[in-house]
């Protein structure tokens, strides 16, 4: 486990600069899972390899809920209130709080989309898109990607309404100094999700840093 002091807070932006992925573990009593974390900027297929192969969970790109909407993304759950099948889907899940997801999507460019190299294509080219000053991003958005797709984009809906790890990775990502566009999936074991001592064992293991969500928020 880490202390976020101030040198800390230095060697995990360098980390994820650098393409290493961190282990950030959200609360005892909330999912209790523990999700590997890369920023978007240093992804290669190597990342997408390591987190398929590593973590096993679902592979997604997050960003911040201002990033989403300047390119036309909503939430899912506020787009299909009012859809006679999918409103009626619309539940809390088990943790307490409605899903940060908002659409999947592939680049123009990938093959069939799910690749190791195709996802980090359209992960590259989001956070191309997110952190470059492109005029008009929605116009760009439509014509370079298309969906459904094989990368799921997740919004933070901030940490006063939500504490999952999308609203905990923005907020390392504003405490680093970096854009709020980091890519993670959770870390799976057998049958279930990864416990906590073994996922800190891992990250002890591969010489990763491992962070608690209380950490994050009270940095």
């Amino acid at each position: 486990m880490t202390d976020l002091s101030k040198t800390s807070l230095s060697d995990i932006k360098k980390g994820l600069l650098n393409g290493t992925p961190l282990i950030v573990y959200d609360f005892d009593g909330r999912e209790e899972e523990a999700d590997m974390v890369f920023y978007a900027g240093s992804v290669t297929w190597k990342s997408v390899n390591q987190l398929r192969k590593d973590a096993g969970g679902l592979i997604c790109y997050v960003t911040g809920r201002e990033e989403a909407s300047k390119i036309g993304l909503n939430f899912l759950t506020d787009e299909w209130k009012t859809h006679p099948t999918y409103g009626n889907l619309i539940k809390r899940p088990s943790y307490g709080d409605y899903p940060s997801f908002t659409m999947w999507i592939n680049h123009i460019s990938v093959s069939t989309g799910i690749s190791d190299s195709d996802r980090a294509n359209t992960i590259h080219e989001m956070h191309n898109l997110l952190t470059d000053h492109i005029e008009n991003k929605v116009e760009y958005f439509q014509k370079n990607f298309y969906a459904p797709g094989h990368v799921p984009v997740l919004a933070s809906r901030g940490l006063n309404e939500r504490k999952g790890h999308t609203e905990l990775v923005s907020h390392l990502a504003e405490l680093v100094g970096l854009p709020r566009s980091m890519v993670i999936a959770e870390m799976l074991g057998d049958g279930k999700s990864l416990k906590r001592a073994s996922a800190e064992e891992y990250a002890t293991k591969n010489k990763l840093i491992f962070l608690e969500g209380k950490d994050i928020i009270r940095a």
